[in-house]
């Protein structure tokens, strides 16, 4: 039967399922990829979540058929040298989404309170109540760049907030916008009229970079800007110079590599975490069951609708 490789932390969900079904199933988030790699070369399904998936990766799996991304980005996977291979990448969309939707508005509600540094004030003796003057979410307009499952889910969640919901996305119906409740607007537009904004679009080479400085021109003195998508979509110079002369808060949940060490916008994210979007047993656990399930659709019945680089 088909060889299964996941070196990374995921919930044994995935493993016990292909395993009943007769795989082989090599579940190992301690031991480094190269090794494991190295010493499985005869894998043909490779199922990792944040994990670098390079070319050398590839080269070293020579009977690798299927890679599986347990979440939604997939800009950690070669796909354009895996397509050479003929090698199908799948993600696993809407697995990680609430988890995502949930943690925007944590970081919309912390930053408001000033929840963790009057923790921190708090905590060492001091009464610093009106430092902390915070503002509600109530009423206010947040604005919602990408509006696919994630950003979706954001509406809905802050639905009971009574706020004003302003959304860019080109591919999205307007019928299914009207639905939610959420009037589409031009990116410039949520830009200069919302009071919170959060980003949820892919990294590439038509994103990367693209809220820049003729945009954080535009935001409100004191308006939010969320990143819980990739770092390279914000042109990080351009934000600590618009910062430097307006009030505006950034909340951040994704770097350039997930890796302890100097963070760039350690200067300039008034929030910062160490891209915990997806971190919850519940969206493990849905990430598990759908790398799982398409898996076995995939080897099974010919399915690949969830393949990105067709």
């Amino acid at each position: 039967m088909h060889k299964v490789l996941i070196p990374t932390k995921l919930d044994k969900f995935a493993a016990d399922m292909l395993s009943d079904r007769g795989y082989t199933v090599i579940l190992d988030a301690a031991t480094p990829m190269e090794e494991l790699v190295k010493a499985h070369a005869d894998t043909e399904v490779l199922i990792v979540r944040s994990e670098k998936v390079t070319a050398g990766i590839i080269d070293a799996l020579p009977q690798l058929k299927l890679v599986v991304r347990a979440g939604a980005g997939y800009n950690t996977i070669d796909t354009k040298y895996a397509r050479q291979r003929n090698v199908d990448v799948m993600n696993t969309p809407g697995a990680n989404s609430n988890a995502v939707a949930e943690e925007v508005v944590a970081m919309a509600l912390a930053s408001s309170r000033f929840v963790v540094p009057a923790d921190i004030s708090t905590r060492a003796g001091e009464w610093e109540k009106s430092k902390f003057m915070g503002r509600e979410l109530t009423g206010k307009t947040i604005g919602i760049i990408g509006l696919g499952h994630i950003g979706q889910l954001v509406v809905k969640r802050l639905a009971g907030f009574e706020m004003k919901f302003l959304a860019y996305d080109p591919f999205l119906a307007p019928e299914r916008a009207a639905a939610l409740g959420v009037e589409m607007a031009s990116i410039e537009t949520i830009f200069t009229e919302a009071d919170f904004i959060t980003l949820h679009i892919p990294e590439n080479d038509e994103t990367r970079g693209m809220f820049n400085r003729r945009l954080f021109d535009m935001m409100k003195p004191g308006a939010a800007l969320i990143n819980c998508a990739r770092a390279g979509i914000i042109n990080e110079d351009d934000l600590r110079a618009a910062k430097a002369e307006k009030k505006i808060v950034f909340c951040n949940d994704v770097y350039a590599k997930d890796a302890a060490g100097a963070k760039s916008v350690a200067d300039i994210a008034d929030l910062m975490l160490p891209h915990l979007g997806a971190n919850t047993v519940e969206a493990n656990l849905n990430a598990a069951r759908k790398s799982a399930e398409q898996t076995i659709a995939y080897f099974e019945q010919g399915d690949t609708r969830c393949v990105v680089n067709k």
